[in-house]
């Protein structure tokens, strides 16, 4: 395969990576909700194709290229939407992040804590009681 045509294919595959980030991206943002198993099989998926994609580019040589060829604008737009496929990644571990949190609330955690503190409160002032009896 000619060095051009697999850094063609590894471009269009990091646009299909960046295209199902920004989705998982809209659903977080949208409905609060973590992303589908969809998008999870989707990304399991794409991760595969991407392991072939990654070896397939370590083959290649600089000399490999052809000087009148498009290979340097292709690994450039290549860098580009990598960078940008990062950016997207971390904003979605962001987002869920957030969403864990708040579902977590939801299930009551929140009123939890809220128990044992009380409970802690509680305990204190009778531990600190029993604390003063003793010296005196």
């Amino acid at each position: 395969m000619q060095p051009e045509q697999i850094l063609r294919e590894h471009l269009g595959l990091c646009e299909k990576v960046y295209d199902l980030l920004m989705r998982e991206n809209h659903q977080m943002k949208s409905q609060g909700s973590p992303p589908s198993p969809e998008i999870l099989e989707e990304k399991q998926e794409l991760l595969l194709l991407l392991d072939h994609s990654l070896s397939a580019l370590k083959t290649l040589r600089r000399e490999d290229f052809s000087p009148f060829g498009d290979g340097s604008k292709l690994m450039q737009k290549a860098q580009n939407k990598t960078l940008q496929i990062f950016y997207i990644d971390r904003e979605n571990e962001q987002l869920l992040s957030k969403v864990a949190l708040e579902n977590a609330a939801d299930v009551g955690f929140g009123s939890k804590i809220s128990e044992v503190r009380d409970m802690q409160a509680k305990l204190y002032p009778q531990e600190k009681k029993e604390g003063e009896s003793a010296d005196d």
